[in-house]
Formats: structure tokens, C-alpha cells, sequence
């Protein structure tokens, strides 16, 4: 390895303490690093810092953080295809690999060759509005750089109305079809991924990462027979959001997309959500002997 680049959550308490130890481990091995700039001016090592483009081309990322971290960190390095290895510091940390006081070994464990690439597929977001893609921005980047090809994330893509708004009318179309006009709080559309999160609270399943599906979970439908819907990965999904404007006060917020629960949207009546499989993947690192199952009964106590 010749380069790694280290994202770290600010206000974690253990986070620039650990990022100052990678440092002295990587270097110590040969091995250039890149940090954030809050974190090297936080570590005192601004001749360390770098842009987030910069730290995405990494030969590996390390995310010290909790899940929404590694969110960040696969939408970032998705497009150059980083392996993301995650120190947890989180409250769950069911995306994280390794536990803070094992950082040294698993760097070792790096180092040697001693692990795999576990991809996970991402989606893709877009707003089509007056016949146009509407911009999704990112919170990778500057908050007015706008991402006109469309958003990805790792979890999920959700429309949901605001604490003030009315109940919302979405009809759900996939490759065309329409398969239910819904009125419900909200939609989530999840990843594989993403069932262990906002889905899973929505009512839905929970799915192996390898399990090539999308998950359509209604939030809070107004019908007992709207439950979960599981389609092909390889299928287009459009929502359309409809609402009256006498529904909603002037000056409130109607729905919002939300992409992994970071990147938002404000939507009106009228507008289209398009969700498919985006052409990046992230690349997680896995260390033996984790496996989705182990973290599936350590983390979520499941069984």
C-alpha cells in the first residue's frame, strides 16, 4: 500500500486520537497518508491535509466513525473504486469491520494481504421535474455543488412528507408498470444493504448483502394491504408525488428525497423520484473471521 486516506467524524471523542495513531503506523510503514482537513489541523498535521476528491483516490480508505461515516465514505469512493475499511465509533456500527482497540492489528492484517473486498451495490437517485432532472446535491462536496447525474447511496433512497405536511399520494411504477398508488407517510426504497436500517423499521425484511433485490417499504400506508415489495435489482423505479396545494400551508416544506439519510431534496406535487442500480459499487473491507451473519447476531442480537 502506498497511500491511505483517513476520514474521521468530527466530535467523536476517541476520533483524533486514533487517527493520530494510524498516522504514526502508517508512516512508520512507508505508507503516505491523507487526511481531512479538520482532522490534520485538529492532530496538528496540516502538512497532511488534503481536498475529498484527493483523499477518495486513496489506495484505501479508513473511516473513523460510526454507520453514517461509512455512508459518506462509499458514496465518495464508489466512483474510484476504494476499499473502505471502517474502525467503529459508532452507537451499532453494523457497516463497521473493526473495533477501535483492534485498529493495529487489522492495519497489520492490511498490510499482509490478510482480508477481502466485500462489494455492495448502491443506487442511484434522480428528481425529474418538468421533464428535466431537477439538481440532488451532495453532502461529499461543497453544499451548492450539484450532482446533475443524479445522486447514489449505499442504504437507501426515501420520499417523505415533513413534520407539517399532509399525508402524501405517491404511485409506485417499476419499469413503467404502476404497482399501487400509496398513501402513507412515506416510501423507502432500500439496497440490500439498507434493509438492516430504515426498512427494517419500515416493516421489511432482513436481506444478505448478495441478495440482488430492491425493497419498496410504504412508511406508515394507510392501507393494511400495502405491505414490503421485493423487485429485481436490474428494474427502473419511479414515484410520482401528488398533492393538492390547498393540503399544504404556504411556505411549508412538502416531501423531501432523502439519499442515506444525508443528501436531501425538497420535492413538489408533481415530481418524479427515479431509483435504479447505480453503476458503482462500494468496496468494503472485511477481515477474517467477520461475516454478515456474525454481525447480524453480535450487533442486532438477531436469534
Amino acid at each position: 500500500m502506498k497511500t491511505l486516506g483517513i476520514l474521521a467524524a468530527p466530535y467523536k471523542p476517541q476520533a483524533a486520537e486514533l487517527a493520530n495513531r494510524l498516522v504514526d503506523l502508517a508512516q512508520s510503514r512507508g505508507v503516505d497518508v491523507r487526511l481531512q482537513e479538520h482532522c490534520a489541523r485538529e492532530i496538528g498535521r496540516a502538512d497532511l491535509s488534503c481536498d475529498e476528491d484527493s483523499l477518495a483516490q486513496s489506495e484505501m480508505l479508513v473511516t473513523l466513525s460510526g454507520d453514517g461515516g461509512v455512508l459518506a465514505a462509499a458514496r465518495a469512493a464508489a466512483p474510484y473504486q476504494t476499499p473502505i475499511l471502517s474502525i467503529d465509533l459508532g452507537r451499532l456500527g453494523f457497516l463497521s469491520a473493526v473495533r477501535p482497540h483492534d485498529m493495529e492489528a487489522a492495519f497489520e492484517a492490511v498490510l499482509q494481504g490478510d482480508y477481502r473486498i466485500e462489494e455492495r451495490v448502491m443506487l442511484d437517485a434522480r428528481v425529474i421535474r418538468d421533464q428535466s432532472e431537477a439538481a440532488v446535491h451532495s453532502a461529499l462536496r461543497t453544499p451548492h455543488s450539484a450532482l446533475e447525474e443524479g445522486s447514489i447511496g449505499l442504504n437507501d433512497a426515501v420520499v417523505a412528507k415533513s413534520a407539517l405536511a399532509r399525508i402524501l399520494h405517491l404511485s409506485i411504477f417499476v419499469e413503467g408498470d404502476l404497482v399501487a398508488s400509496v398513501r402513507a407517510d412515506g416510501l423507502v426504497i432500500s439496497t440490500p444493504t439498507g434493509s438492516t436500517a430504515y426498512a427494517l423499521s419500515a416493516g421489511g425484511p432482513i436481506v444478505h448483502p448478495d441478495v440482488p433485490l430492491f425493497l419498496l417499504c410504504p412508511i406508515c400506508p394507510h392501507s393494511l394491504t400495502q405491505r414490503p415489495l421485493v423487485v429485481a435489482q436490474d428494474q427502473r423505479i419511479e414515484i410520482l408525488t401528488e398533492w393538492q396545494s390547498e393540503e399544504v400551508a404556504p411556505g411549508e416544506l412538502e416531501a423531501m428525497l432523502t439519499v442515506d439519510g444525508q443528501i436531501g431534496v425538497p420535492l413538489k406535487s408533481g415530481d418524479r423520484v427515479r431509483v435504479c442500480r447505480s453503476e458503482w459499487k462500494a468496496r468494503l473491507v472485511r477481515l477474517p473471521p467477520d461475516s454478515f451473519y456474525n454481525r447480524l447476531r453480535e450487533k442486532m442480537r438477531w436469534g
